[in-house]
């Protein structure tokens, strides 16, 4: 089964109700969410959800504390208290703690107090994020992928002075995560709660996904006349080799299933303007690199001119680290690649005695029963080096001996 990944589009910045207004979008119920939240032991709050219109057609959120605890401090280090073991099940309670821990641990740095002295005005932001931690895992879905941040420029005045429109603490905990960001001169928020939730659940490495649905949060309200959004793609990864997630292969009536089956990555691209002496060099260097094959055919190509097809097959976790070497390394613009099943025989190596001394061949198989058997090309070359006489009658020779010694033989292997 495909994980289900989330891609959020941060054009806007990110904040905890775009997130949630976002969530909401694609379908998580309301109703679910508050109820779970109900069942916890926090202050009593407020979930609404509306559509909105602009910027895009979306959905708003909003959560309201509704006790006389709206102004009462959140001592962060008290956080485990208030979701105790049991709460929760823990693959929502531990990503959500670690969340506070980061907002902690950044706010103890920047203001240079003790982690355990960390306050802010009150308990929202811990709503906030468990509400999303709460909303993903409803929605059961797997990971979590983010796009390049805005960084603002500018300043604004806080409570103790100018400070950054980007908050020191939000580029603090994104720092442990290598976030990648982009400059602007638009007021484009990444809120603490933003911040945290990125800081523990989200990549920022660069992915492909087949988009299935997308949604969007939308602000209730404009800030400086303008309406803010935050895109969630839903889809499934189809080349992220470190986390490539390949169907089960699929069953074969050849020999009863008896060949093997594996997954790979075949990568493409048409070259028409490199010599023969680099075409040489980069077949070597991407077999150093990991790949189980690289082969160029001849072709004919736009304005008649003769070219090269280069087909390069890889395992799928080296597919990504292959393709960019072909961009980088070749005049070519664009690789192209999928994911293929193999049907394979088993290849196994044997020593054999023949009059030249021991030399390996391989031999092939279709689960246990042998298939056939030849030299091996390196092998023969070698003898001939060693006893200075033609690789065609080294390998002969050993033809007729792998003939003689396993394949005259193969009912007694």
């Amino acid at each position: 089964m495909q994980n289900r990944v989330v891609y959020l589009d941060c054009y806007d910045g990110i904040t905890a109700p775009l997130f949630l207004g976002a969530l909401f979008d694609i379908g998580l119920d309301i109703e679910a969410l508050k109820k779970a939240m109900a069942a916890l032991p926090l202050p009593d709050h407020t979930i609404t959800s509306q559509r909105q219109q602009a910027p895009v057609s979306g959905r708003s959120a909003t959560l309201t504390l509704t006790t006389s605890e709206t102004l009462s401090p959140w001592k962060l280090a008290e956080t485990p208290v208030l979701l105790p073991p049991g709460a929760l099940k823990e693959p929502v309670r531990q990503p959500i703690l670690a969340m506070v821990q980061h907002l902690a641990q950044a706010t103890s740095k920047l203001r240079n107090i003790p982690i355990e002295d960390v306050t802010l005005p009150d308990i929202t932001p811990l709503l906030w994020l468990i509400t999303l931690v709460l909303g993903l895992d409803m929605l059961n879905l797997d990971e979590i992928y983010a796009s390049p941040l805005p960084m603002s420029a500018g300043s604004r005045q806080g409570p103790h002075g100018q400070e950054p429109l980007l908050l020191p603490e939000v580029l603090e905990m994104l720092i442990r995560v290598q976030a990648v960001w982009y400059s602007t001169p638009d007021n484009k928020q990444v809120s603490l709660e933003g911040a945290a939730f990125l800081s523990e659940l989200a990549s920022f490495e660069p992915v492909n996904i087949h988009v299935t649905q997308a949604g969007y949060g939308c602000s209730s309200e404009r800030s400086g006349n303008v309406a803010r959004s935050l895109r969630l793609c839903l889809g499934n990864l189809f080349f992220a080799p470190e986390r490539l997630s390949l169907p089960s292969p699929v069953q074969t009536t050849l020999e009863q299933s008896e060949a093997e089956t594996d997954w790979v990555t075949v990568l493409e691209t048409n070259i028409d303007n490199m010599s023969g002496e680099l075409l040489g060099g980069l077949l070597d260097h991407l077999l150093e690199l990991g790949a189980l094959d690289v082969s160029y055919t001849p072709m004919q190509m736009k304005k008649n001119r003769p070219a090269t097809l280069i087909r390069v097959i890889a395992p799928p976790e080296l597919g990504e680290q292959l393709a960019m070497s072909l961009l980088r390394e070749t005049t070519t613009l664009g690789v192209r690649f999928q994911h293929m099943q193999r049907l394979k025989a088993r290849r196994e190596p044997r020593t054999i005695q023949t009059r030249f001394g021991p030399m390996l061949v391989k031999v092939k198989y279709l689960g246990e029963q042998l298939i056939s058997a030849s030299p091996e090309y390196e092998e023969c070359a070698r003898v001939a080096r060693e006893r200075n006489i033609p690789l065609a009658d080294v390998y002969e020779v050993a033809r007729s001996e792998v003939q003689t010694l396993i394949i005259g033989n193969r009912k007694k292997v």
